[in-house]
């Protein structure tokens, strides 16, 4: 999922990278899914995964952390926030 040498994810491609990062069946990663009271995420693999994202480009300022409550609500951030194919 590298910024520099891939395109951006598709949300089907950010789906995966979601329930693997997040050790989830992939077909519970849908748009409305609540990441705690759906997906079951505490926090600790919440922070895990933000810091994949990092690892993969996307920064994450803390305040815009605690505004991604669903799936949906971090693909969009994703979607406009990721930097732009090299």
């Amino acid at each position: 999922m590298t910024r520099s040498s891939h395109p951006q994810l598709s949300f089907e491609q950010f789906r995966k990278f979601l329930a693997q990062e997040l050790r989830v069946d992939e077909e519970k990663i849908i748009p409305q899914a609540s990441f705690i009271e759906d997906l079951l995420v505490d926090s600790i693999r919440m922070v895990e995964m933000i810091l994949r994202l990092e690892e993969e480009g996307l920064d994450i300022p803390l305040e815009a952390a605690w505004q991604i409550e669903t799936v949906g609500d971090a693909y969009q951030y994703y979607a406009g926030h990721a930097p732009a194919e090299a």
